[in-house]
């Protein structure tokens, strides 16, 4: 048996997340049915982010064990195949039998993308989230500084989520204007379920001269997620990077 190391890009607009659910469609279960179509097994393939219905991926990472012994450089090829076009895998490796994608990785880095213009767009609907108010991207880059370190995000996850623990180290975080899009990266060793979309939305009331910067650091030492976000939608949410 071998580890296979497959890094992906998925549109994610016409599917329930990654983890496989009964009834709906799902990144891991199309994985599952390439592997089973090119091996012959019924494999189980691991990913290193559980995506949510409507997130997109430009690096996940996955592992599948496999009997087969097709090279390695063969194996993008022949699960593209057989899987749909919104979903290419653009890479694939040996690991040690021990890789564990999830567990394995330091860090992860996403991608939040806003159409900042008074009309919405025809072809980005599903990429972006659309924004007419003009924004401030000075003073929101100044508000998403304050969220990198280590702290206890418990301001910024989802409602009803009971994580094991809410510490998480925000490493980098960036937010940059480029031709009516506003884009805010951020990477941090792990992440709570929302916690993306909780920071953008309330950036967002930042650029808009609804909060004031320094807001996004009161709210997060006061660990209340009542009065954090609002949510912004899934669909101009992207996980960029795993890095090992």
């Amino acid at each position: 048996m071998r580890t296979l190391k497959l890094t992906l890009e998925y549109d994610g607009t016409r599917y329930a997340g990654w983890q496989r659910q009964l009834g709906a469609p799902t990144i891991q279960a199309a994985l599952e049915r390439a592997v089973a179509a090119v091996t012959g097994e019924a494999p189980r393939v691991i990913g290193a982010g559980r995506t949510d219905a409507g997130v997109h991926a430009l690096g996940q990472v996955a592992a599948v064990r496999t009997g087969s012994r097709i090279p390695v450089d063969r194996w993008p090829a022949a699960l593209n195949a057989h899987l749909p076009d919104d979903i290419v895998v653009l890479a694939a490796e040996d690991a040690p039998e021990s890789f564990h994608p999830r567990y394995d990785a330091r860090s992860r880095t996403y991608r939040y993308v806003v159409l900042n213009r008074p009309l919405p767009s025809a072809l980005l609907r599903h990429h972006s989230y659309h924004v007419p108010r003009p924004l401030d991207v000075t003073r929101m880059a100044q508000a998403f500084a304050l969220l990198r370190g280590r702290h206890e995000f418990d301001a910024y996850r989802a409602v009803g989520s009971s994580p094991r623990t809410t510490w998480c180290t925000v490493l980098h975080t960036y937010v940059r204007e480029d031709r009516g899009m506003v884009i805010f990266t951020i990477e941090a060793d792990r992440f709570l379920r929302h916690m993306v979309r909780i920071m953008v939305g309330t950036l967002l009331r930042v650029g808009s001269g609804a909060l004031p910067p320094d807001a996004v650091a009161r709210l997060l030492e006061a660990k209340d997620n009542q009065p954090t976000g609002p949510t912004v939608p899934a669909r101009g949410l992207f996980l960029v990077r795993v890095a090992y």
